[in-house]
C-alpha cells in the first residue's frame, strides 16, 4: 500500500468514528486523483461536508487530522452548499472534473454553474491571483516565505489558465505537463516558464533576492498575458 493510500484511509477512518453520522461526505480530489502528485510535496486535498457544520465538529476534524501537513480539508455544512458552489464556482468546478467520493454521498454529481457566473469567477480568481504575486514581490524582505508562495500558486494558475481555454471552447489535456504545450499556444505563453513553473512546484527550495527578481519579471506578466487573453474573448 502506498503513503498516500495508507494516510488516506486512516484519515476516512477517523473521521467517520470521530463525527458519525454528521459525515455527509468525504471527497478526495486535486493532485492525488490527476495522477500528477509528488509525494511529499503535494497535499491531500479533502472535501468534507457535513450535516451541520458547528464548532464543535470543527474541533473533532481538528483533533484528527489537524497535525497533518499534507492533508488540506475544504470543510462546508449541507446547508448552503449550493450556495458555496455559486460563491466559489471556479473551484468546484475543478474539484468536479477529477475526484473521488471516499465515504458517504457524492456531493457534486448535480452541480451546474451558469456560464456567465463562471466567466466573471474566473476571471475575479486570476486577477486576485496577479493582486497576491504583486503583494508576495512587493513585501518579500518580511517574509522568508516567497519561493513556497510560489510554488502553492503554481496549481492554482495552470487551473485558472485552463479553465479560460475551455470557457473559450477549447479542449485541455489532464495532466498538467500535457497542458504546458497547449497553454503556451493558445494563450502566447512561454512554455519555458509554465515548464519552470511545475518544476519549482515539485522542489521548491529557497530562492535568492536575486532568483525572485528573476521569478516575478517571468511569472506577472505571463498572468497580464492571460488576462489580456481574456479581455478579448469576454469584453467587458
Amino acid at each position: 500500500m502506498s503513503k498516500l493510500q495508507s494516510t488516506l484511509e486512516q484519515a476516512v477512518k477517523a473521521l467517520k468514528e470521530t463525527l458519525g453520522e454528521n459525515l455527509y461526505s468525504c471527497c478526495l480530489y486535486g493532485s492525488a486523483v490527476r495522477g500528477d502528485a509528488v509525494e511529499g510535496v503535494s497535499d491531500i486535498n479533502l472535501l468534507i461536508v457535513l450535516n451541520e457544520s458547528t464548532p464543535a465538529a470543527h474541533e473533532a476534524i481538528s483533533n484528527v487530522i489537524g497535525s497533518d501537513r499534507q492533508i488540506d480539508p475544504f470543510v462546508l455544512g449541507k446547508r448552503g452548499f449550493a450556495r458555496s458552489v455559486r460563491a466559489f464556482a471556479p473551484k468546484f468546478l475543478s474539484i468536479q472534473r477529477n475526484y473521488k467520493v471516499l465515504h458517504g454521498a457524492d456531493p457534486l454529481k448535480d452541480v451546474r454553474v451558469d456560464p456567465e457566473l463562471e466567466r466573471f469567477l474566473c476571471e475575479q480568481t486570476l486577477r486576485n491571483l496577479r493582486l497576491r504575486l504583486a503583494h508576495a514581490f512587493i513585501t518579500r524582505k518580511q517574509s522568508t516565505n516567497y519561493s513556497m508562495f510560489l510554488a502553492k500558486s503554481v496549481t492554482p494558475l495552470f487551473l485558472r489558465l485552463s479553465e479560460l481555454l475551455r470557457l473559450s471552447g477549447k479542449e485541455v489535456p489532464k495532466e498538467m505537463e500535457e497542458r504546458v504545450p497547449v497553454l503556451a499556444r493558445e494563450l502566447g505563453l512561454d512554455s519555458g516558464l509554465l515548464t519552470d513553473l511545475l518544476a519549482h512546484k515539485r522542489n521548491p527550495g529557497k530562492l535568492s533576492d536575486k532568483e525572485i527578481v528573476s521569478w516575478h519579471q517571468r511569472v506577472f506578466p505571463a498572468v497580464d498575458q492571460a488576462l489580456m487573453f481574456m479581455e478579448k474573448q469576454w469584453p467587458a
